[in-house]
């Protein structure tokens, strides 16, 4: 049943300054735990995280990185979380974008769970919200804010993720993205001096579809949307 809710004037604003956070947190200088700060400030937690892992066979690689008000993240080790994947309410990508863990079980059901048994009661967590990123079929890409004792998240909370998860989900991926290969870094020099792709791909002597394959990849892993925006991230990263 859809829920009629209005934000208030005081959460706009935390919404507004946490998607400007976002969308100017370039690498040169903005590191990701203090994009997920600017997060617990909108949505508050006792952690917030940011947990990315290949579910791949024989490529278990694993990030963590977290801003926590109580201390670092606490988890159990890769592979029980691997081994209950399917279950998880949250890391399992199946219940939707903006999914808490009270949406998918009840507190008997959970409290029967090996997330329950295994995670969450040693470290003390009661309430979880997952906010799903972009990410291929073989990876877990999650945003997680964590609750001990206290209420839980509330429709409030799912609404302003929702509004803000292309921008979390663009930071992301550009504080999070490897480093720029040297014809990047050339084709996005030619692109901050004002040259469209047939002009570079003559100076580069390459073919303009080349070019614009490399502007495809650049956007995607810096999360830009235009020329101006990937100039405007980058321009740092080429001096």
């Amino acid at each position: 049943m859809a829920v009629d809710l209005q934000l208030a004037e005081s959460d706009v604003r935390l919404l507004l300054e946490a998607a400007r956070a976002c969308d100017e947190a370039a690498p040169v200088d903005v590191r990701l735990e203090q994009v997920l700060d600017s997060l617990v400030r909108l949505v508050p937690a006792d952690v917030v995280f940011w947990n990315c892992f290949d579910v791949t066979p024989r490529l278990h690689t694993h990030g963590l990185v977290g801003a926590s008000l109580t201390g670092p993240p606490k988890r159990a080790p890769l592979g029980p979380w691997l081994e209950h994947l399917d279950e998880h309410p949250v890391m399992s990508c199946r219940f939707g974008p903006v999914v808490k863990v009270s949406d998918v079980w009840t507190q008997p059901e959970l409290e029967g769970s090996w997330l329950w048994q295994e995670a969450w009661q040693p470290a003390g967590v009661r309430h979880e919200l997952g906010l799903e990123l972009s990410h291929p079929g073989s990876q877990v890409n999650v945003v997680v804010w964590s609750r001990g004792f206290g209420r839980d998240f509330d429709e409030r909370d799912r609404l302003v993720l929702r509004l803000l998860r292309p921008h979390v989900d663009a930071a992301v991926r550009r504080l999070s993205a490897p480093a720029l290969t040297e014809r990047q870094r050339q084709v996005l020099r030619l692109v901050r001096e004002g040259y469209s792709d047939a002009q570079i791909a003559r100076r580069l002597g390459v073919a303009e579809a080349t070019i614009g394959k490399h502007l495809e990849r650049i956007y995607a892993r810096i999360g830009a949307r235009n020329r101006a925006q990937v100039v405007r991230l980058t321009t740092d990263l080429l001096d």
